[in-house]
């Protein structure tokens, strides 16, 4: 909006609320001495209130020209009210008014009457009396109000190019942004104290009216533009905060309603200004956040509509989403459909913040008071994890300072959580209890015998050498985000979560059921893939077998389900990403694109860079960096020929071209195969020998046992070795032999175990066809 249309729209409120001719003068009769001209003495500072006005805006105006701006319109509303007057004793009419206005003041603009009648209902929201007509006593009001209008605008002057978005996107840190809302809402409080609002029955949809008669009046396309496109944001924020049907009937619920939408104005300026660019790596970034995070609760804990009937019902939740979502600035930085968001919300309320119903969605009728309780837990046990890792590091001391795991088991013995959570996060004794096992699990995370870290590039650390362990505050930083994740994935999905998490684990039906609930939004974000269904029980094997922790059964517990959380963030999509946009000078020539919207790269040039760059993609495996360097051109086809092979979403896929789907699975696979080796090369050779091999068996012996006609124990315990020497699965014969000539094995290297993974996708592919078949089967029956 220019500011010519913000001016003609200011003049148009206090002149056509404020002055008039005299009866004969409105006529058309005037006379000479009483004709009102900009020249009169009275009315000559006018001509320079556009421009303090537009310096205000800006944030140049000093104070004195902001001071004598405003009481130049008080003395001339005054002028005004002692020269004129109208058909009526001591009052003024619509019509009057605006024919007046129309013909001497606003002749470039016209005032429909519609657009006067939504001004005089501003008017007697501000000033009280009839929307019919002013009264000379308004006019002395009305310049009350400006005088504080005046001390306001002095106060708010500093802070206006902030508050209007017109300093640089990083030019304004947390305090300033916080002391410019803050002032924001002294200066509308004192304003809603002083004026007739909270007894009005002013309503949304006056305003409504009001901006529609504005864009009529100042003749702008691109303010016509931008008032269509934000009013309906402004009105479904407004249902989510104070319901569709809000009334505002005392001054106690006008202020609640005024300070709700300053808050959440806040957060809008804090998240522009501020944590737009939020960084794991950036502790004052990090305690940002948090105190965001714990705002937005407030403000929805808050809200008036959760204080009036304690629920923001789903329609309006909804109605938010597809509103925002579609914004054409929105759309253009996250192309993600509405009911994704939706479908996701709902499955987050039914079973994480109200994990009693099972899924159960009979009775769910929107967010309530309880679920935001239950959020605000899971945000405070993030933040006393997060104490604990901030304490970690002394004041002045670099954030890469390295933390020895028994320093940080020691720290972690030594601090007083019970303190903490008592005087900082609950008071009552369950929640309390609620903490202490949250508490518990983090514990347990800790004294893991591979403590997860990462790099200076956030990739999980998989050092296979004697190297003691080390994290440091980055790490365990970011280590808190996947702890959060996967504690928020055991609640929603996982059985026996009542207590200590540790104890609790994911079934196999669980993973679906996570897999159906979040496909859409991961469909949308491009990190699921939907030639592959639902891969669920791929996901679930993985998790299993090839985290530190895996053991192989049926379950996934709380170390299992946090590791494969960090392996799938740091390879499959953090190093996967950084690998794919190092690549563009393989793009194919025909620029061509793959099922996920990303462009295809040759894959002769792919193998050459990914060879070369080897070490770089993988810095944080160092011992396979080494071990790959070291392979000759023969091992080198073989090792690459496998990643490739298991990484092939279907068989159709061309093999001279590589997708990013190939990437992913590509990096994780190489991870996988260096946590096994972490988990089992005890003496750091870099390679296994038959006991470190046999020490994996009882990890991969259910894989074995679903995969194999061998019935007897002693045979079934060697399938695994002879799978890892020889890359085929064992007939009996087989193991026997294989059982009395094991002693003579050459030590398994990484080649070795790639080529059990081989076999693994093998099963998993005619798995696969078996249950596509046997769908396909059903699928004809029913049609008969």
């Amino acid at each position: 909006m220019s500011f010519k249309s913000k001016f003609s729209m200011f003049m148009a409120v206090v002149m056509l609320i404020s002055t008039v001719g005299c009866s004969d003068f409105i006529n058309g009769q005037q006379t000479e001495e009483e004709e009102l001209k900009f020249a009169n003495d009275k009315l000559v500072c006018l001509k320079s209130v556009p421009a303090a006005l537009q310096r205000l805006t800006t944030g140049e105006a000093a104070k004195s020209e902001i001071t004598d701006s405003v009481d130049c319109l008080r003395q001339a509303l005054l002028y005004f009210q002692k020269k004129t007057y109208g058909a009526q004793a001591n009052a003024y009419t619509v019509e009057e008014m605006r024919r007046f206005f129309s013909k001497y003041f606003l002749k470039e603009n016209v005032v429909t009457p519609e657009f006067a009648l939504e001004l005089m209902k501003i008017k007697k929201a501000l000033l009280g009396g009839s929307s019919n007509h002013l009264t000379k006593d308004e006019i002395t009001r009305l310049v009350d109000v400006l005088a504080i209008v005046r001390d306001e605008a002095v106060d708010l002057a500093p802070h206006i190019r902030l508050l209007l978005l017109k300093v640089e996107k990083d030019g304004a840190d947390w305090q300033r942004v916080s002391a410019a809302v803050e002032q924001l809402r002294i200066s509308l409080q004192r304003l809603l104290e002083k004026t007739e609002v909270t007894r009005s029955d002013y309503s949304f949809e006056d305003g409504k009216k009001a901006i529609k008669g504005f864009k009529e009046f100042v003749k702008e396309e691109d303010t016509n533009a931008r008032v269509s496109q934000w009013m309906p944001v402004v009105e479904v924020v407004k249902n989510v905060l104070m319901g569709r049907e809000a009334q505002l009937g005392t001054h106690t619920q006008w202020k609640s309603s005024l300070n709700s939408l300053i808050d959440l104005y806040g957060l809008f300026l804090k998240y522009h200004y501020v944590i737009h660019n939020f960084d794991t790596g950036n502790q004052d970034k990090v305690r940002e956040v948090s105190q965001f995070i714990g705002q937005a609760l407030d403000l929805l804990e808050g809200s008036p509509q959760i204080n009036a009937g304690g629920i923001i019902p789903l329609e309006d939740i909804d109605s938010l989403l597809e509103t925002v979502l579609n914004l054409p600035q929105v759309k253009s930085q996250l192309n993600v459909r509405p009911e994704s968001i939706e479908i996701l919300y709902r499955a987050a309320i039914l079973r994480l913040l109200e994990p009693g119903r099972n899924g159960d969605s009979r009775g769910i009728l929107g967010l309530e008071k309880k679920h935001i309780v239950a959020l605000r837990r899971e945000y405070n046990v993030w933040r006393l994890v997060q104490r604990f890792i901030d304490a970690q590091v002394a004041a002045g001391v670099k954030l890469t300072t390295p933390i020895k795991k028994e320093d940080l088991l020691r720290n972690y013995a030594e601090f007083r959580s019970d303190d903490a959570i008592r005087m900082g996060f609950a008071i009552d004794p369950y929640e309390q209890t609620a903490f202490a096992n949250a508490w518990q699990d983090f514990g347990d995370l800790l004294k893991s015998d591979v403590l997860i870290t990462y790099n200076e590039n956030g990739r999980v650390k998989a050092f296979n050498n004697n190297e003691p362990i080390t994290t440091d505050w980055l790490g365990l930083t970011r280590a808190n985000l996947m702890r959060a994740m996967t504690r928020a994935l055991i609640l929603a999905y996982g059985k026996d979560t009542t207590g200590e998490l540790k104890k609790a684990a994911i079934e196999p039906q669980g993973l679906y059921t996570w897999y159906e609930d979040f496909k859409e939004l991961m469909f949308d974000l491009k990190a699921f893939d939907r030639r592959t269904g639902n891969t669920a029980s791929r996901s679930f094997q993985e998790a299993n077998f090839f985290t530190f922790s895996g053991n192989g059964d049926a379950l996934m517990n709380q170390k299992e389900t946090y590791e494969f959380i960090s392996l799938l963030f740091s390879a499959g999509l953090s190093s996967s990403a950084s690998i794919y946009n190092d690549m563009q000078a393989c793009q194919t020539s025909d620029k061509a694109v793959d099922p996920l919207g990303f462009n295809y790269l040759q894959n002769d040039c792919f193998e050459t860079q990914f060879r070369q760059r080897f070490g770089t993609y993988f810095n944080n495996l160092p011992e396979m960096v080494k071990y790959v360097a070291k392979l000759n051109q023969e091992e080198w086809r073989e090792f690459y020929g496998i990643l490739r092979l298991v990484a092939r979403v279907s068989p159709q896929e061309p093999s001279e071209r590589v997708e990013i789907a190939n990437i992913r699975t590509m990096v994780t696979i190489t991870h996988y195969l260096e946590s096994i080796m972490v988990t089992y090369d005890k003496d750091r050779s870099q390679t296994l020998s038959l006991a470190e091999v046999q020490a994996a068996t009882p990890r991969f012996l259910p894989f074995i046992k679903a995969n194999t006609t061998v019935k007897f124990e002693t045979l079934l315990n060697e399938g695994f070795a002879y799978l890892v020497f020889y890359g085929k699965e064992g007939s009996a014969t087989e193991l026997a032999w294989f059982q009395a000539q094991k002693m003579w094995m050459k030590d398994a290297s990484r080649l070795n175990l790639l080529r059990v993974i081989k076999v693994m996708k093998d099963k998993e592919i005619v798995k696969a066809q078996l249950r596509a078949l046997s769908a396909q089967n059903k699928a004809n029956t029913s049609k008969k």
